[in-house]
Formats: C-alpha cells, sequence, structure tokens
C-alpha cells in the first residue's frame, strides 16, 4: 500500500488510495512501521479480487487448504458467514465445529467471545476466526494462551468469487458480504448441515 500499486485492479487499487489519504492515515501507519523490518502481507486472506493477475489463486487456495488439511477445526464467525458452506474451502478438514458471534460491532462483547472460545476449543483444534477487526485481536489473544487460531479474514468470500470467476465483488446467496451493502443483509439458507456445526 505504501509503493506501487500496479498489480491490483483499478478499483483495488482506487480503494487503498481512498483508505490511506484519509485523514493523518498513511501517516499514523508509518510510524508504527520499522523500515529494517519485513511485513507479512495483510491480503494474505484476500488472493484474488483486488490482483489484475489472478493466475496465483489457485496455488494461494491450495496452500491455504493444506494448512486445515485433516484437522479438527473450531470456526468463530458471525451469524451469517458462513465460511466453508456452499463449496468446498473446508472439505479437507476432520471436523467443523462453529462458534457464532454478532455480524456487527462483534467487539462489543469481546470478552464474551474470547471466554466462550477458550471454554469450548479442544486440545489440537485448529480456531480460524472471520470476524471482521475483532479477529486480530482474537487470534493474538488466542495464541498467547497457547491456542493454535489464524485471522482468516476474507477468505471465504474471496474463494467464491474464484469459483465464481468473477472480477468484481459479488453477493453471495446466503452469506455475509460485508464489503457490498446489498451483501450485509444476506438471505437466510436451510442448512441442516451447517446447524449442525454450530456448537
Amino acid at each position: 500500500n505504501f509503493g506501487s500499486l500496479q498489480k491490483y485492479t483499478e478499483a483495488g487499487a482506487d480503494d487503498i488510495r481512498a483508505y490511506m489519504t484519509e485523514g493523518d492515515t498513511r501517516r499514523v501507519l508509518n510510524s508504527f512501521l520499522d523500515e529494517k523490518m519485513i511485513y507479512y502481507d495483510t491480503y494474505v486472506s484476500r488472493p484474488y479480487i483486488i490482483y489484475r493477475d489472478k493466475t496465483w489463486a489457485t496455488e494461494l487456495f491450495a496452500l491455504w487448504k493444506q494448512v486445515w488439511e485433516k484437522r479438527c477445526v473450531l470456526l468463530v464467525e458471525g451469524t451469517t458467514s458462513r465460511m466453508g458452506r456452499g463449496n468446498d474451502l473446508l472439505a479437507n478438514v476432520e471436523r467443523v465445529r462453529r462458534v457464532l458471534c454478532p455480524e456487527k460491532d462483534a467487539f462489543a462483547v469481546y470478552e464474551k467471545i474470547l471466554q466462550a472460545v477458550k471454554r469450548v476449543v479442544e486440545p489440537d483444534e485448529l480456531v480460524l476466526i472471520s470476524l471482521g477487526p475483532t479477529a486480530t485481536v482474537l487470534a493474538y489473544d488466542l495464541a498467547a494462551a497457547g491456542v493454535q487460531a489464524i485471522d482468516v479474514g476474507q477468505l471465504d468470500n474471496e474463494y467464491d468469487w474464484y469459483r465464481m470467476g468473477v472480477t468484481t465483488r459479488q453477493v453471495i446467496p446466503g452469506k455475509t458480504v460485508a464489503e457490498l451493502y446489498e451483501g450485509r443483509s444476506p438471505t437466510v439458507v436451510l442448512d441442516e448441515g451447517y446447524e449442525r456445526e454450530v456448537i
């Protein structure tokens, strides 16, 4: 975001420019960065829609799937996120269980979420979190408590768009797409498999 935006689509680059030029954002972010350090790509869970060259997406999604292959997974997500439903993103896991959280403003009940996850997580279970900005803090606090946790961000929506072959963000039936106004209130989809995963 601080250098060339050539690798992004024009819409993706415009979104980055709008964010970076809003108020004091660039200066504030710069104050936290050490130029001698190498930082990981914060778009690690967004390997598709914002890039001009989408050929890497296949390999990147395959690498993501290796992270949870044959693992028991505990998903911590908003009530209508439904990560992995309607696609095969989590098809290679041993088992999925879900902790549902508020779709909006989850940080307002952060302590409740943290304690609930600590209470139900099983040894060697991988926690995948898709819960907006709350996910980053939760992943950190769980890791500090000895739980393997990953903020997977928008990975599920990105995977759906990749499978659809679209080049712009689209509404995904039955799932929240927070980046689209019309995607913030998805239609409820009856799904008994999903209901069984909710703990």
